[in-house]
């Protein structure tokens, strides 16, 4: 199944609160896969990445300045979203337990072009409000124990529950590929997902879910979509 996300990570502080791996380093092993299609995507976003020899340390997640500010993530559904769930999965102190699974986007017929803003408030509270692609508000969802400087993202669907973090996975493989961005994407994150159980990883290719993160400062958005939205929900 094809998937592809975007997303967009920001802070509304006045200075930038980066959210990348909790121990961001070259992955160990890096997984070999059939490689094209995905270097081939990344290709065409302007990206030098070499998917087979940058796959970054990707298991966990977190802000990397603490405050009680709020933290906004912004996703957007570039294609082909029936089928899958995505969401960050809370975790508990130790990172060792997943104690929630919390839709972005729940498992419904969201059409290409919804978007979502997540944002990750004082007291372990996130608010997520989900838009169809013309920016009318379908629904808001809130999830309480949400750990914003420790997290994970998941990926569900029919086939099982498919989390960043390989520790959780029931067949014990990687799922998620993490790759700094490079270029114009320097400081940005990319995560490719295999949403299917995986038998040997010569048969995956990480092509089924791509999410592009993006740590900004508060400054004018170009994109006036995000802008307004951003807006109504800090």
């Amino acid at each position: 199944m094809k998937r592809f996300y975007f997303a967009a990570l920001a802070s509304v502080l006045a200075v930038a609160a980066p959210v990348a791996p909790a121990h961001a380093a070259l992955a160990v092993p890096q997984i070999a896969f059939s490689s094209a299609a995905l270097q081939a995507r990344l290709n065409g976003f302007g990206e030098s990445i070499n998917v087979l020899t940058q796959q970054q340390d990707g298991l966990v997640w977190g802000s990397t300045v603490s405050t009680n500010a709020t933290m906004t993530i912004q996703f957007e559904l570039a294609g082909n979203p029936d089928g899958n769930e995505i969401g960050i999965a809370a975790l508990n102190p130790t990172g060792k337990i997943v104690t929630g699974f919390d839709p972005v986007f729940p498992s419904i017929d969201l059409a290409t072009g919804s978007f979502a803003v997540a944002s990750f408030r004082s007291g372990g509270l996130l608010i997520v409000n989900v838009f169809d692609a013309s920016a009318t508000l379908l629904t808001t969802l809130s999830y309480t124990g949400v750990n914003r400087s420790l997290f994970a993202y998941y990926i569900k669907n029919a086939g099982g529950t498919f989390n960043s973090h390989v520790g959780f996975n029931a067949d014990a493989k990687v799922h998620a590929l993490a790759f700094a961005g490079t270029g114009e994407n320097t400081g940005c994150w990319w995560v490719a997902w295999e949403d299917a159980t995986i038998a040997n990883y010569a048969a995956a290719d990480y092509d089924d879910a791509l999410v592009f993160m993006e740590s900004l400062n508060p400054t004018p958005v170009n994109h006036t979509t995000w802008g307004s939205v951003k807006a109504r929900f800090r």
